[in-house]
């Protein structure tokens, strides 16, 4: 993707709109990922929990910043021109030396397989635990379980394989602020209202969800980058902008909100 031109800081009211859905939905997202969901299978009590995903963030957060300093650098060492390349960490771990440059390739290598099988293992457990087990109220013993997340797994695996492959050609980079907008959307708003506001009820959780994940793959499914994968004109897209987060973040929490102070027992009506 070259710099500047899908968006333009500068560009029209509806690119600028663009530009600032997609900002916001990376940085929202960040907190969204299975990387801080399975975190709380592992803490003790609320607190512990605020106190993970801090940390969490904080560390994904100085991960990010470091990516700028390895694009920096790859440019000044000019070893990658950033208008048709984006590999700069292996580059620049090869331009001081073959043994560098293969354990960058190898850690690059080994994180793609870790983050995979992490996301893998994530679905399969939410299928096989929370979804058929706790909200279907499907009573399964401990081995049935442990084949329902292998069939779940494979079922994702095989999910994941056939996108990539209806997805081939399209910058990584972009799907990637797609899956961003998702996460927000969908887990977000649950995990910041019902760590820090009192009446978050369950209804209103799910409501969120729902309403967070609908949303944001409906505007992304009529948007103008799928009217190409369509073989359509993306100019006849229903929605004009490809980025649904500055519109189904909000929706999300918005949602949660209206349904947890509808569903409120009595007596609970306190002030958070």
């Amino acid at each position: 993707m070259r710099p500047g031109l899908k968006f333009k800081v500068d560009g029209t009211p509806l690119q600028k709109f663009d530009f600032v859905s997609l900002m916001l939905a990376l940085f929202c997202g960040t907190a969204a990922l299975p990387h801080i969901l399975i975190r709380y299978y592992t803490v003790a009590s609320p607190a512990a929990a605020r106190k993970s995903t801090i940390v969490a963030i904080a560390a994904i957060g100085f991960f990010y910043i470091l990516t700028l300093f390895l694009g920096l650098g790859a440019m000044v060492n000019a070893v990658v021109n950033p208008v048709t390349n984006n590999m700069s960490a292996p580059l620049l771990a090869k331009s001081f030396g073959t043994f560098l440059f293969a354990v960058i390739s190898a850690i690059a290598f080994a994180t793609v397989l870790g983050t995979v099988s992490g996301l893998i293992i994530a679905a399969s457990g939410a299928v096989a635990h929370d979804l058929m087990d706790r909200y279907a109220g499907m009573q399964m013993s401990e081995q049935k379980k442990v084949q329902a997340g292998k069939i779940a797994a494979f079922a994702v695996g095989l999910l994941a394989i056939m996108l990539g492959i209806l997805f081939r050609g399209m910058n990584v980079s972009f799907l990637v602020g797609w899956a961003f907008a998702v996460a927000a959307s969908a887990n977000l708003p649950a995990i910041i209202m019902m760590l820090f506001w009192k009446k978050t009820t369950a209804q209103g959780i799910t409501a969120s969800i729902v309403v967070g994940i609908v949303a944001a793959l409906g505007l992304i499914l009529v948007s103008p980058s799928m009217y190409g994968r369509y073989g359509l004109d993306p100019d006849a897209a229903l929605v004009p902008f490809s980025n649904p987060g500055l519109i189904s973040i909000p929706l999300s929490f918005l949602t949660l909100v209206v349904v947890s102070l509808m569903t409120q027992k009595k007596g609970d009506v306190k002030t958070a």
